[in-house]
């Protein structure tokens, strides 16, 4: 048994160690026997280290097991306690050797020195043995199998979970305030599916460690270690936990508490917007956004008044985090606070409401969703824009009219018509051509405006209402058209462009009956 760089190494840390303690001492089998303090017998403690491992050198490790005994020993005026292997002294406890302030005796260290040694001889027989040996290799063998096994599975679980978070946030959208949040909860689950898989794959190769470890004899202190610092540290984060219970019961039930509160509120303020219910000050129009700033404002006082009581919010640390996060978001949200201030204007001064044809710049459409931070249109051509509501309030914003009160989206049609025809004429040939003009609704009855009294015309103006508001376009082309035909007809002149003196023959377009198209022919709808 010879270990010559297990003693430079048991030597080199005693020699490391503090001069009050300088102590040697004895492993075997990757057991600690006993620590040497003191000079006994006129040798240092390196010198009873090297005579015990000299005399553990001599003990047979094959035939009967020989006995471990303590045996009371004087050496002059000193006395100790020797540690024998059969009939052979190995080493002996003295009196330096103990610490006496801990109520430690030569007996007590003696006892507890010669069980491990007892135990260290026994995994040294036992290593020495070619049948535990190939038993050992085999179960290490298949407990590494089963490891991979578990691993693989757990990949593969990690692999649906990620792919179930990713259908779920691509299916269903979480806004609140305008923000989609479903990313942000998609990243959040990913963190935590992340950290759940880590945590089961050091949980499963901290398993499988102290199992093979625990196979062998020599390697048992070590997997005994391992087992043991692992329960520390559980026992550890389950005293913390129910040391931590009740402010964690109190945390849970404040927030319970104001997910109660939110979902009335939401309710209340909810059947407002889809009309069931009034309250002075709320509006159909506004009801949604003051819906998601109440349930806001509860929650963020929720999480206040629970936020004391979250384990480690006292802490330097927290203290350290919550001021960056909120130095983070001082310095990145100006814009959204500008957007978001910009969106309560619009929302709460219903300049916008769903459903509306508007022009905003030169985009022209109808509004789809006012969000706290933007307003969706979507175009005749079928594209939506989305558009900052600061552009929204620094800008002028034309409103054709709001097809949710039943108005529609209203056209106008001018036409310019010399003094020589009768207005009544003209008004009949106007409203003609929007009875012809299909997409046009009755009600409101299109009607007609004498706009001015110029030099040499009369300026005529066509109001109407269009059904469906993205066909605007479509149906002001058609009215223009079908205004053209009538007037032509009719033999009156349009006078655009302009004419200093009236023309000696009337300035007009032939329309031939065949070329002039049938009512139901025209047909209005979103190019496709």
């Amino acid at each position: 048994m010879n270990r010559p760089l297990l003693l430079l190494v048991i030597a080199a840390s005693a020699a490391a160690a503090p001069e009050r303690d300088p102590g040697a001492t004895l492993v075997l089998a990757n057991r600690k026997i006993v620590t040497f303090r003191a000079t006994s017998a006129g040798m240092s403690p390196f010198e009873r280290l090297f005579a015990a491992q000299e005399r553990l050198e001599q003990v047979p490790l094959r035939g009967p097991p020989q006995p471990v005994e303590l045996r009371p020993l004087q050496m002059g005026t000193e006395r100790a306690t020797a540690v024998l292997v059969g009939s052979r002294i190995v080493f002996h406890v003295a009196e330096g050797d103990v610490d006496a302030a801990a109520g430690e005796t030569t007996d007590s260290v003696a006892r507890q020195a010669a069980g491990a040694l007892s135990e260290a001889l026994a995994a040294e027989r036992e290593q020495r043995s070619a049948r535990l040996l190939v038993r050992s290799i085999g179960l290490a063998i298949l407990g590494t199998v089963i490891a991979a096994a578990v691993l693989w599975a757990l990949r593969r679980g990690r692999s649906f979970a990620n792919h179930g978070v990713a259908h779920l946030t691509h299916e269903k959208t979480l806004r609140l305030w305008g923000v989609d949040f479903a990313p942000i909860i998609a990243s959040t689950l990913r963190g935590l599916i992340f950290v759940f898989f880590w945590t089961l794959l050091l949980s499963l190769v901290e398993v499988w460690l102290t199992y093979v470890l625990s196979l062998f004899p020599l390697t048992r202190p070590w997997s005994d270690a391992l087992l043991g610092g692992v329960l520390h540290l559980l026992s550890r984060i389950g005293s913390a936990l129910l040391g931590e219970l009740p402010n964690l019961v109190t945390a849970a039930v404040i927030l319970l508490i104001g997910r109660t509160v939110a979902r009335f509120v939401s309710g209340v303020v909810q059947r407002v917007e889809v009309g069931a219910a009034t309250i002075p000050g709320v509006y159909p129009e506004t009801a949604g956004a003051t819906r998601r700033i109440l349930v806001g404002i509860v929650w963020l006082v929720a999480i206040a008044a629970a936020y004391p009581y979250l384990p480690g919010s006292g802490s330097e640390a927290f203290k350290g985090l919550s001021l960056v996060v909120g130095l983070g978001l001082s310095l990145g949200s100006t814009g959204i606070v500008a957007q978001a201030m910009s969106g309560l204007v619009v929302i709460y001064s219903r300049a916008l409401s769903r459903g509306d044809c508007v022009r905003i710049g030169t985009t022209e459409g109808v509004v789809t969703e006012v969000t706290l931070l933007s307003t969706h249109l979507c175009t005749i051509e079928g594209e939506e824009v989305t558009i900052p509501n600061t552009v929204v309030v620094n800008g002028a914003v034309t409103n054709f009219g709001r097809s949710g009160k039943g108005q529609g989206a209203l056209i106008f049609v001018r036409a310019s018509i010399g003094y020589d025809a009768p207005w009544r004429q003209v008004h009949a040939l106007l409203l003609d051509a929007a009875r012809e003009t299909p997409g046009l609704r009755s009600d409101p009855a299109p009607y007609v405006l004498q706009r001015s009294l110029d030099d040499f015309y009369v300026q005529y103006e066509l109001v109407a209402a269009v059904e469906r508001p993205l066909d605007r376009p479509l149906v002001a082309s058609t009215l223009h058209a079908r205004v053209q035909d009538a007037f032509n007809a009719a033999g009156v002149q349009i006078m655009s462009p302009h004419y200093v003196l009236q023309p000696r023959n009337p300035v007009l377009g032939t329309v031939a009956p065949a070329e002039r198209p049938p009512r139901n022919e025209i047909k209005t709808g979103k190019p496709g």
